[in-house]
């Protein structure tokens, strides 16, 4: 797929709110810290240089689709992620004892948003500043970059569907908080009280308690932001959604025709269905601007700021450079190929069902045959359901309203 590399208007705004948290975070940090103002601009060039470096990072990631979630991921919630994240390093900092801070959280927070490498980047940056401000101890450093590792590797896991999965992270985390925290106390000091030993356990039942609490939401609201994205863009309201209507009526009509059946149909295979409304509506995007059309839809889709899937079916559209890859852009790609075969013809023509089930059942055939939906992964019985919705569809006469 091609990503244009031009920063839109939002993603430059929240990019901007990045700096300024950071900017903000680091001065308040060593302010509260008593960090003298020689050892603060040594840590504003440390910052300086590892906030542009997480740019370019985060860009790169964005551009190449390896972001988890990808589909749900903008800079809006990045920010989210990253607010939670210096909230947690400031409550670790100035009210948690030494080695019994619960920053295992950071990197579970972080894998919300990030892939492994940028979470364990951005975990070990913050357990750097805060213990450049703090003045901790080589222990006390080492005890919390173990946790964060730790952390980043139950966040894949704490992250599935299945519960189980979720039981056995929330016990692990439990632990390994517990035992990382009392253990590197050990080494520092070659004593261990029953008084440090409850501690660790303390700060085990936080973690806990935390990600239980923390995780599960902003997992939920990555999610329902996203649906909330995808009707934004199918509001009549929306700029593009306009320009198709001012572009051309008969253009409008026939996005509201795909986008409708596309709902539909993703619905009945319980597949995406905001993802194929939204796929269907802008399928021919690219037309605005005219040849190429399929860069064009991908330029104009980028600097809107839609997801990765909703910007891949228009990479997909018609199938000219890609196949259908998922199954929601396989409905869009049939839907809007039923729809313009029947369009073709006048309503006269379309007057007898018996017409336009035939039209629509040869026109769907001969895709299947072209063996353009192989890549998709929809099923024989999917594909059966979507074409039994088309045949009995009145898509000339549908309500659009």
């Amino acid at each position: 797929m091609k990503y244009t590399n031009r920063f839109s208007a939002k993603r430059l705004g929240y990019s901007l709110g990045m700096t300024m948290m950071f900017i903000i975070a680091n001065t308040l940090l060593c302010i509260f810290s008593g960090v003298l103002v020689d050892k603060y601009i040594c840590l504003a060039a440390i910052n300086i240089c590892f906030f542009l470096l997480f740019m370019l990072l985060l860009a790169d990631r964005r551009l190449k689709g390896h972001l988890p979630e990808f589909n749900y991921i903008t800079y809006g919630k990045i920010t989210a992620a990253l607010f939670i994240d210096w909230i947690i390093v400031f409550l670790c900092a100035f009210f948690a004892p030494d080695f019994f801070a619960p920053l295992i959280i950071i990197p579970l927070v972080s894998g919300c948003v990030f892939d492994d490498g940028l979470s364990n980047v951005l975990s070990t940056y913050f357990v750097i500043i805060i213990s450049l401000c703090c003045d901790y101890s080589l222990y006390i450093v080492l005890c919390y970059v173990t946790l964060v590792l730790f952390g980043s590797i139950l966040s894949n896991f704490i992250k599935r569907e299945e519960n189980i999965y979720k039981l056995y992270s929330i016990i692990l985390i439990f632990a390994v908080t517990t035992l990382i925290s009392t253990i590197f106390f050990y080494f520092n000091f070659l004593e261990l009280r029953m008084t440090d030993f409850i501690y660790g356990i303390f700060d085990g039942l936080i973690s806990a308690v935390v990600t239980i609490l923390i995780v599960p939401l902003f997992n939920r609201f990555v999610v329902e932001s996203q649906t909330d994205s995808y009707e934004e863009f199918l509001s009549p309201d929306f700029s593009l959604c306009q320009d198709i209507r001012k572009f051309s009526y008969i253009e409008y009509t026939h996005a509201l025709r795909v986008s409708h059946l596309c709902r539909k149909c993703a619905s009945a295979i319980k597949a995406n269905s905001q993802l194929a409304a939204c796929g269907g509506f802008y399928y021919r995007l690219g037309k605005l601007e005219g040849e190429p059309v399929i860069d064009n839809a991908i330029k104009l889709a980028n600097d809107n700021c839609f997801p990765g899937d909703l910007i891949q079916i228009l990479a997909e559209y018609g199938g000219i450079v890609f196949l259908p890859s998922s199954k929601e852009s396989a409905i869009v790609h049939m839907v809007d190929s039923v729809v313009t075969k029947v369009e073709l013809f006048d309503s006269d023509s379309m007057s007898s069902s018996w017409n336009q089930n035939m039209v629509i059942y040869q026109t769907i055939n001969e895709l299947s045959q072209k063996g353009i939906y192989d890549n998709s992964g929809l099923t024989m019985n999917q594909f059966l359901t979507i074409r039994e919705i088309l045949a009995n569809e009145d898509i000339l006469n549908d309500n659009l309203d």
